[in-house]
């Protein structure tokens, strides 16, 4: 059965809104008839959402009315906003709206795009504009509590690990603009510790900061390096390891680490710490595949006897599965 994965990196708190200086003041609302809700846009420099006015074409259907938002989100600009500069459209080149369905729960619907993260216009700024402007656009709909957002990778050939999804509703959203940072964001990051007893891994969430400026990547890693904070969980990598480097290139995240990593005091099973780093980072939508290096070079072995210098995927294997799961 075709496994989707689940991804609350940017399941946020509070509300989407801009932080603004004290001269740069939020324009009033416009009034909205009964048939009317706002799209929402990006404004030209990226520091907040523009509200346009839409007239619902399909006020008692939601699946249509939705069709015709993201084809709407999907456009560059109209000729007369275009010459005004006024804001971007919400949707980039590299992500095309494929269908909308209602969730298996009421008030859920569900949208699916295609997407390229090659594109060049596929980041981590885009994307959470991306999503931030659909799911807006998108609650204000007659019925519509969550919005669950569904991106497959055209360049996956593997059906378990191309879709990820993602669900938000009206508090999903948190977001400053301006600062040393740019724009900073609340959102949770999903880890892979060891279970209690060590013999399996376990998911956890930590609730992290992201600014433009962060590699997800490397939050992961030092995410893990710090370990648990909450019982029934164990540390998997020592405490002591540093990131000497960390990139990710076309879905593969190459991850050197410092020599504590390879610690044999470590009593955890070698697959446990491996594939702590491996699932934890595959988590992420722009990963799927992991490289470890040392110094730069490949390793034959982790411990002198797991074979380490091959590309790891995510183990399923070794997630604690959950109890009373319906």
């Amino acid at each position: 059965m075709k496994r989707i994965k689940i991804l609350l990196l940017l399941l946020l708190v509070g509300i989407f809104s801009g932080c603004q200086s004290d001269q740069e003041k939020d324009p009033e609302p416009v009034p909205l008839r009964a048939d009317q809700i706002y799209a929402y846009y990006v404004n030209m420099d990226k520091t907040g959402l523009v509200q346009v006015v839409y007239t619902c074409q399909y006020p008692k259907d939601i699946l249509s009315e939705t069709d015709a938002l993201m084809k709407k989100l999907s456009q560059a600009r109209d000729t007369e906003t275009q010459a005004k500069e006024e804001y971007i459209a919400p949707i980039p080149e590299g992500i095309n709206y494929k269908e909308c369905r209602l969730g298996s729960h009421n008030g859920t619907i569900e949208v699916a795009f295609d997407i390229s993260y090659d594109a060049p216009n596929i980041n981590a700024e885009n994307l959470l504009f991306f999503k931030g402007c659909v799911v807006k656009t998108l609650l204000q709909l007659d019925g519509v509590e969550w919005v669950t957002i569904l991106l497959e990778d055209v360049a996956n050939s593997d059906s378990e690990t191309a879709t990820t999804m993602e669900s938000f509703n009206a508090d999903s959203f948190a977001m400053s603009f301006g600062g040393e940072n740019g724009y900073v964001q609340k959102g949770n990051i999903v880890l892979y510790f060891a279970n209690e007893n060590g013999e399996y891994l376990k998911d956890y969430q930590k609730t992290v900061e992201i600014s433009n400026n962060t590699s997800l990547a490397r939050l992961v890693v030092e995410s893990l390096i710090e370990g648990p904070e909450t019982e029934g969980y164990q540390p998997t990598i020592s405490s002591k390891t540093t990131v000497r480097n960390i990139s990710v290139k076309d879905g593969i995240c190459y991850v050197d680490l410092s020599d504590e990593f390879y610690d044999n005091n470590n009593k955890l099973r070698n697959e446990i710490i491996v594939y702590s780093v491996v699932n934890s980072l595959v988590e992420l939508p722009t990963v799927s595949k992991v490289q470890f290096l040392k110094n730069g070079e490949k390793q034959q072995f982790f411990r002198e006897t797991l074979p380490f210098d091959g590309i790891f995927e995510r183990n399923l294997d070794l997630i604690e599965e959950e109890e009373n799961e319906e």
